[in-house]
């Protein structure tokens, strides 16, 4: 009965983790419906059991909503919902590890351009403390990657743009997964606060250009080192 209970389970998280996807990879806004039940049992393949069970399990985490007489609809723009339905699809797609990566690719590279115009004294002084935080750190990896989140975070609001800060506040916390990934290799840490040190000292002196130039480059670097660790960690298991 056990194995039985533990399978369905493991079906319904399956089946959960791919409602997701479609809803992300389908672009779906808030409001709009899912297919219908039948249609999700031939896309699945699993029973309509199963599918009620994810969709009851996605909306206990706040990510669809169930209506009578409308089905499984997309929750409306909870940051909480969307960060958690990230997370989880993050914990299940090491790929998404990369996917991240091309997200922050396009809005960083412009966030740290904008910071460069517009950041005041206070905005650099506040990155500095993380610079340092993370200096203080480095061979302590939750106190790093927490001061590392702050610091892009801090960039960010010194853009002063309030709706760029709302498409980013559901994914900074998911940050700190690629963060975690890209540090844990050898001497990756120290490069990367030697490269937000290049960006703040561009965000200082109002050098926009130059701002944009470090923190593309600071991507690729971390885009490399995840597919890295994503490859190690493949191989190790592998082996195991």
């Amino acid at each position: 009965m056990g194995g039985v209970s533990g399978k369905r389970v493991r079906l319904r998280d399956r089946a959960a983790e791919r409602l997701l996807e479609m809803i992300l990879a389908g672009g779906l806004a808030a409001g709009e419906r899912l297919p219908p039940e039948r249609e999700l049992v031939e896309r699945l393949g699993v029973s309509r059991t199963v599918v009620r069970e994810a969709l009851n399990l996605l909306e206990a985490r706040g990510v669809v909503s169930i209506e009578h007489g409308r089905g499984a609809v997309v929750s409306g723009g909870n940051p909480a919902a969307v960060r958690e339905a990230l997370s989880a699809l993050l914990r299940v797609r090491a790929r998404s590890l990369l996917e991240l990566q091309e997200i922050r690719r396009i809005l960083e590279v412009e966030v740290a351009g904008l910071a460069a115009g517009r950041a005041g004294p206070e905005d650099v002084r506040a990155m500095r403390e993380q610079l340092e935080r993370m200096q203080a750190q480095i061979e302590a990896p939750e106190g790093y990657v927490d001061a590392d989140v702050e610091f892009h975070a801090l960039l960010a609001r010194a853009t002063g743009n309030g709706v760029l800060l709302t498409m980013l506040e559901p994914v900074v916390e998911l940050l700190r997964d690629s963060r975690k990934v890209s540090a844990s290799l050898p001497g990756r840490a120290l490069r990367a606060l030697e490269e937000h040190e290049r960006i703040l000292r561009c965000v200082e002196r109002g050098d926009a250009r130059g701002a944009r130039e470090e923190m593309r480059a600071h991507l690729e670097h971390t885009s490399r080192d995840i597919r890295e660790a994503l490859e190690e960690e493949a191989t190790e298991k592998e082996g195991a």
